[in-house]
């Protein structure tokens, strides 16, 4: 064996542990780049591009604060989960054609156009509170969820949304707030006016 055998194969050794070593710093590198990538436009998306579908808050609609103030929304809080899903509740329901297009085939100027044509807040709360009530139609128990799923459908011309669409857990949740804020148990029934 001649003393530039040993040489050439230890070179040739090297040559693939860097290869190796760059292909890996190439994997880190654009597994970083992606991380990068996907920070930069979360943060773009919430603080600099000003657009309502990335932001977490809801957009106040045309009476929200009223209803706020009438109802003690704030009682849970100025901010957070539950009241941004109550104030999306409240825009599903005062403007259903706006909020829950996917689902509706009715528009601005259709009537009805919105969950509040037919139902109040407070009749909701007490949809809510009555709870599963037995339809003699279909011969078994229905949710209040199903109800607001069927409704869509019904009343609005529309599609069936699943149950754990936020067109549908948000109106719940709207109306739970309601029936807490009216202090309505389970079972409460509406008084005729």
């Amino acid at each position: 064996m001649s003393h530039s055998q040993p040489d050439a194969a230890l070179a040739a050794m090297r040559n693939r542990q860097r290869a190796i070593r760059q292909a890996r710093l190439k994997v880190v590198l654009r597994g970083a780049l992606g991380a990068a990538t996907v920070v930069g436009f979360v943060l773009w998306a919430h603080f600099a591009s000003g657009r309502p579908m990335f932001s977490p808050h809801g957009t106040p609609e045309a009476g929200w604060e009223a209803f706020r103030d009438a109802y003690g929304v704030d009682a849970f809080g100025r901010d957070g989960y539950f009241v941004r899903a109550v104030q999306n509740g409240y825009n599903l329901v005062y403007h259903t054609h706006k909020y829950a297009w996917r689902f509706t085939r009715k528009g601005a100027h259709d009537h009805p156009n919105a969950c509040s044509d037919c139902h109040g807040a407070e009749a909701l709360a007490y949809a809510f509170a009555a709870g599963d009530r037995f339809d003699a139609r279909l011969g078994r128990r229905v949710s209040f969820e199903e109800r607001v799923m069927r409704c869509y459908a019904t009343h609005l011309d529309g599609f069936i949304p699943t149950i754990h669409e936020p067109a549908v857990r948000d109106i719940r949740l709207f109306a739970r707030m309601v029936a807490h804020h009216l202090q309505l148990g389970e079972g409460a029934l509406e008084h005729p006016r």
